[in-house]
């Protein structure tokens, strides 16, 4: 699935909205890991020549980007990790705000080294990008806090009205659970796309939706820390792994980043950083794990 913000918090404004996009300089930390020569030797020679590891991104996208009321990133599991590993490499981090349906085109094209947004890991986006996993999700139902206590679980979105996020796999996550209701007897739900996070939820908001596919990771996180007026109604599934996304031709920059992600493993640093959000990372990152069997 795509990472999307919690749509609810965004659309009451409890974090800003997205901005313009520009490329964005990682706030600076004295606490990031010096450089290992022997995995900035691993780099292709562009990156080496360049100094800079570029990435794309879409705000706002909690807990994986973090912003001010200016759209700043200010934190998060993608800057945080990936600045990590930046330096683990010897690069400066450079991440750019870019709207959710040019990122990947935006990585084939060059404009951007990776893609770092709490992407999915799938068959489909592995035929065209190559990924380079180091977290696992997965997904929920959730429905407006107005409504808690009246749904319990997936079944009782049958014959409901599902919200998701247009050219992301919570699409996908809504049609099979309708086609689940029919399976039971149960009459399907209907699943609506929206262009964006903000207007699905205003659709939940409004009850022109009844429920919402949300990322597990993001809901929970919305609710602890944002009190977002939403409650979480079914049990975790479709799990999926989460990654880097890369060109498909670019595994010499996806070996090195494997390499660097597995020393931060290692030594403990993806772990705190991860776990500062109250999630885990991998036991061990890998490349393409959604079908490699691992």
């Amino acid at each position: 699935m795509r990472r999307q913000l919690v749509a609810a918090v965004a659309a009451l404004g409890l974090l800003a909205a997205c901005g313009d996009p520009g490329a964005t300089p990682a706030p600076p930390d004295a606490s990031l890991p010096a450089k290992d020569q022997a995995l900035h030797d691993l780099l292709p020679q562009r990156l080496k020549d360049a100094g800079v590891l570029k990435v794309g991104t879409t705000l706002p996208n909690l807990p994986y980007l973090l912003t001010d009321g200016s759209n700043n990133i200010t934190g998060g599991i993608t800057p945080e990790v990936g600045r990590a590993v930046a330096a683990k490499l010897g690069l400066r981090y450079e991440i750019e705000n870019i709207a959710w349906e040019a990122l990947l085109p935006g990585v084939t094209a060059g404009r951007f080294d990776m893609a770092d947004d709490g992407l999915s890991d799938t068959e489909e986006r592995q035929r065209v990008g190559l990924f380079v996993d180091y977290m696992q999700s997965a997904s929920v139902l959730v429905t407006a806090k107005s409504n808690e206590g009246r749904y319990r679980s997936v079944e009782d979105a049958c014959g409901r009205r599902i919200a998701a996020i247009r050219g992301t796999t919570d699409v996908q996550h809504a049609d099979e659970i309708s086609q689940e209701c029919v399976r039971k007897g149960k009459p399907a739900a209907e699943s609506t796309q929206y262009p964006t996070a903000q207007d699905a939820d205003l659709a939940l908001r409004s009850g022109q939706a009844d429920f919402q596919v949300a990322v597990t990771e993001q809901a929970r996180y919305a609710i602890k820390e944002q009190n977002a007026p939403i409650v979480i109604v079914s049990a975790d599934f479709a799990p999926t792994y989460v990654g880097m996304y890369l060109r498909k031709d670019d595994r010499q920059l996806a070996d090195a980043l494997l390499a660097a992600l597995k020393a931060l493993k290692a030594d403990g640093t993806l772990d705190r950083i991860i776990g500062r959000y109250g999630l885990r990372s991998l036991p061990e990152p890998g490349l393409n794990l959604a079908t490699s069997g691992s």
